[in-house]
């Protein structure tokens, strides 16, 4: 097809877009106002059109990449499966797994006092292991454990409600126990205190470390 003739009909399109300048120069001044807005609107929707048309295209191959990914990673028992690997790893970590699986729980307790009626409430924490053993911890007051955080992280605490102060805590005490059973065992631990003292001794010394656990 010739140049002339493929711009002519190029996807049998016919418009005013194609006919020669003369055309242009020969109209009114409104006329030729509202033929560049024809024309130029004409170009842009062109452009538009092919913009959206490349984009669908993409679209269309992140979608067949997205099932082609989703594939890989769906449960098979095919052993160049991902997950069919990842499980076997695991089964055979089993142990080692279940050693580091523990969950911690955290509640407040009001205690009546002689002199005062009730005292201020004191945080509890409760550590439960993967055979279903559990150990019961004293945290202490807020401002005991405020003035602890502030100590081991080196910033106030003091403007820290009780709810956010369970999350410190139970980060805390996370890092702690998966440290502490990494040297020792459950068994050792449950014989043990770790009171919110002996953590702040322990974050002296473990010192960045702390973050890594």
């Amino acid at each position: 097809m010739s140049n002339l003739l493929k711009y002519r009909c190029y996807n049998n399109k016919f418009f005013l877009d194609y006919l020669p300048d003369e055309f242009f120069i020969n109209l009114e001044k409104n006329d030729r106002i509202e033929y560049r807005k024809l024309r130029e609107n004409y170009k842009i929707i062109e452009s538009k059109s092919l913009q959206i048309l490349t984009l669908q295209q993409e679209i269309r191959k992140k979608q067949q990449l997205v099932q082609k990914l989703k594939k890989q990673i769906s449960p098979s028992k095919s052993k160049d499966s991902y997950l069919y690997k990842m499980n076997s790893a695991k089964e055979n970590l089993e142990d080692i797994i279940k050693n580091f699986q523990f969950s911690i729980s955290i509640g407040l307790r009001t205690h009546k006092t002689k002199s005062k009626g009730f005292s201020s409430p004191k945080f509890y924490l409760r550590v439960t292991v993967f055979d279903k053993r559990y150990k019961n911890l004293y945290i202490g007051s807020s401002d005991k454990i405020k003035s602890s955080l502030s100590n081991i992280y080196n910033k106030s605490y003091n403007n820290v409600d009780s709810e956010n102060l369970k999350d410190e805590i139970k980060v805390l005490y996370s890092v702690y126990i998966r440290n502490y059973i990494w040297k020792n065992n459950w068994d050792k631990f449950f014989a043990s205190k770790h009171s919110l003292k002996e953590i702040e001794l322990w974050s002296s010394e473990i010192g960045d470390e702390i973050y890594r656990w």
